[in-house]
């Protein structure tokens, strides 16, 4: 058989196959390709704060649902205890919650992080084909010009998929949501549904999440206006609101706790070049190997990674595609240009745009409506005619890529000429399949290229090529490194400068931000997106968990309103942890009194507290004549037995979190706040318990709002469906009733 005729039936039997097996093929592909990605090992998808804040508790999270404990706050966690505040952790979306079980069972956090990206691409790559297809893309395009594309795009996997978790998700969300909008806007879908997938979008808990729920609503919308379709746009609008119902859940315990956060700023718009690509970017976004010029952490003013790459074909076939007949297949398609178009000038915009910053964050959005209109664009066909004249334009758009790579970073040389090469020999195979067989072989040999890129990018810039700098992630080790600690933990380190030894597995010796979450030990410096103000500043601790040689000094002054007790006390901290390299002082002064050096090896010491602490539960500290006899404490709540023939004040080892009452032997009483931002209660003469219970702000009227927009949203679906006689779809989509009608394997030429 003839390779022509061979494609030729491959793409017969594509044609032929049902919807859900093509799209069980691209999510077996896109997590193939993704899988390739941990080639050198799985700490590509673990790095930053997937291993600092992220996956931690997602196994945390996983044991504790295991446990019958859905966790909203918990007091041992601090800082960064309160996790429906922070938002990010998506404590309200029932398929993270599901993936944070299947974490809980791997005893390798880098491993399980791996799984979880890996499943999130996958995910990604069909709702871009099922969105591809939605605006009239053929099947093979659909797949491998949008779909294994995407996912692949350097943003969203050397920063979305390899460190930040939510941002991917948040993408996932809004690239699912716009395709059931624009599947329910054409009759083939129940407004539920969408109600449905809107909310799991904006359940994500990520800001861009509800950004791109908004802006898809409003391109959608401007397109059934254009094409006079008043009712269903209103329809729309009543899709939106429903969907809206969830922003309360996510986003009112933010609101409620943000008065003592460190998350205040006010919105602004200001520009100071803090990762803001420009028009030379885009420009040289098919070339791998390019790196932007953008201000980075640090001041880098050269990025280190591919974060602008798009695709490798992506530029260089646009000399091919036959505009005329793209343009009428397209001709309908207004929510894609003007969903495209807005994030387009977010993403040149200022680097604060309102409540959002970092314009690179937009890019990966930009480029999934770029992918799609070019999968739409290339299932017009290829041109053969003029093909010298094309072959020359390729040529250039290639040439320009790795000039704009040289003059930004001239020292890369060599990986822009291999990624030259291999961008130029991908092309010329893609062109060479292209002339003599189907559309089934173009898209194999794009999506093959896609992998060969993928690898060699991951060669060129690993994530941590570094062994001995890995972030800890082997459970078991971290436990075995931890057997000294006891109680309550406080570690004085600084990982800027920290030096990890030749250990067996030195990573796991200081463990930073939310790792001991993993590990099962309560730990004060934990990672937190919004801190806790007051606390912060006395413990002079950033958002990492990170110390200042200080914080000794002030763990030794005392607490307000406790005859005197130090905060060291107040804190209830057990066992001290210290960094030999940055904190040499310490070292010297030794541990202080009460305190005996219990451990060390050649990264920390250990400090263990001698006597055992005074008072039950949370209780770290009483004025005098006040006698605890006794305490019940969960994370949430606490119930104290007392005499107090004076009265007095009770202080405990809690952050006094908007969403704290107390009651006294049934009365209410004022929840008041230490400098230091610890729970304090005054009790008056004669009382004999004290009732202290913390309830998350808004998520029960955020609850409330969700139930009741499902409620509403299946009572619509319902009634809509009834009256329009079943699923009956409406006139279909001008986006799709427009299209070229394309022979399969057609390469149609251009006059």
């Amino acid at each position: 058989m003839a390779r022509g005729t061979k494609w030729r039936s491959v793409s017969a039997r594509i044609r032929r196959a049902p919807e859900w097996a093509m799209v069980l093929g691209v999510a077996v592909g896109a997590a193939l390709i993704g899988l390739a990605a941990t080639f050198r090992g799985p700490f590509f998808f673990y790095v930053g704060d997937a291993p600092e804040s992220f996956v931690p508790l997602w196994s945390h999270f996983g044991r504790q649902l295991l446990a019958g404990q859905w966790p909203l706050m918990e007091a041992s966690g601090w800082m960064g205890g309160n996790y429906a505040g922070e938002a990010a952790y998506a404590q309200f979306n029932p398929i993270l919650l599901a993936d944070y079980v299947l974490v809980s069972l791997f005893d390798d956090l880098a491993w399980a992080s791996a799984f979880v990206m890996i499943e999130m691409l996958a995910l990604l790559a069909v709702g871009s084909y099922l969105l591809a297809r939605e605006y009239g893309a053929r099947r093979e395009y659909a797949a491998a010009a949008s779909a294994l594309a995407i996912p692949f795009s350097g943003f969203t996997l050397f920063y979305e998929a390899a460190g930040w978790p939510a941002g991917l998700a948040a993408f996932v969300g809004v690239t699912w949501f716009w395709w059931g909008l624009k599947r329910q806007m054409r009759g083939r879908q129940n407004l539920f549904v969408t109600v449905v997938i809107g909310m799991l979008a904006i359940t994500t808990g990520n800001p861009y999440a509800t950004l791109g729920v908004l802006i898809v609503l409003l391109g959608v919308f401007v397109e059934e206006l254009v094409h006079r379709r008043v009712a269903s746009a209103l329809r729309l609008v009543v899709t939106g609101a429903l969907v809206g119902g969830s922003v309360l859940l996510v986003f009112l315990p933010l609101l409620g706790v943000q008065s003592v956060t460190n998350r205040q700023e006010l919105a602004a718009i200001v520009n100071d070049t803090f990762m803001v690509p420009d028009l030379g970017d885009l420009a040289a976004s098919s070339n791998p190997t390019y790196l932007p010029s953008i201000t980075n952490w640090g001041g880098q003013l050269v990025e280190a990674l591919p974060s602008v790459y798009l695709a490798w074909f992506a530029l260089p076939l646009l000399p091919w595609i036959r505009w005329k007949a793209a343009a009428r297949r397209l001709r309908g398609a207004v929510s894609l240009a003007v969903i495209g178009g807005l994030y387009a000038l977010a993403t040149l915009g200022p680097s604060n745009l309102w409540l959002f910053r970092w314009p690179l964050r937009l890019i990966e959005y930009t480029y999934l409506a770029a992918l799609v209109l070019l999968a739409v664009a290339l299932s017009c066909g290829i041109a053969r005619t003029r093909r010298r004249m094309r072959f020359g334009a390729s040529a250039a758009i290639i040439a320009v890529g790795v000039y704009l790579g040289l003059a930004v970073r001239p020292e890369s040389s060599e990986k822009q000429m291999v990624g030259a090469l291999v961008t130029a020999v991908l092309i010329g195979a893609l062109l060479a399949v292209a002339r003599k067989a189907s559309a089934s072989a173009v898209a194999a040999t794009m999506a093959a290229g896609t992998l060969v890129v993928v690898v060699m990018q991951v060669a060129f810039f690993p994530s941590l090529a570094d062994p001995t700098a890995r972030p800890a992630h082997d459970i078991p080790a971290m436990r075995a490194n931890t057997a000294d600690y006891s109680g309550t933990v406080l570690q004085i380190a600084s990982q800027g400068s920290f030096v990890p030894r030749q250990n067996p597995d030195p990573e796991s010796l200081i463990l930073w931000g939310n790792l001991p979450a993993a590990v099962g030990f309560e730990s004060i410096t934990r990672y937190s997106g919004i801190s806790f103000r007051d606390f912060s500043n006395a413990l002079c601790m950033d958002y990492k968990g990170q110390t200042c040689p200080e914080v000794m000094d002030r763990l030794l002054e005392p607490v307000d309103g406790t005859d005197r007790t130090l905060l060291l006390d107040a804190l209830r901290i057990s066992t001290i942890v210290v960094e030999k390299d940055n904190f040499a002082p310490v070292i010297r002064s030794g541990p202080p009194e009460g305190w005996s050096v219990v451990g060390e090896d050649e990264v920390r010491e250990i400090w263990r507290r001698d006597a055992p602490l005074p008072f039950p539960g949370r209780v770290s500290a009483v004025t005098d004549g006040l006698t605890v006899t006794g305490s019940a404490a969960t994370e949430t709540s606490e119930r104290v037995d007392l005499q107090a023939p004076s009265g007095g004040t009770v202080t405990f080892a809690r952050l006094a979190w908007p969403g704290y009452t107390a009651r006294v032997d049934g009365s209410p009483v004022d929840v008041e706040r230490t400098d230091e931002g610890l729970v304090q209660i005054e009790v008056p003469a004669g009382a004999q318990r004290l009732e202290l219970t913390y309830a998350t702000p808004g998520v029960l009227v955020g609850g409330a709002a969700t139930v009741a927009a499902l409620l509403a949203a299946a009572v619509l679906g319902l009634v809509w469906r009834r009256r329009r006689g079943g699923n009956t779809p409406a006139a279909e989509d001008t986006s799709r009733a427009a299209a070229v009608p394309v022979a399969e394997g057609e390469l149609v030429p251009t006059r």
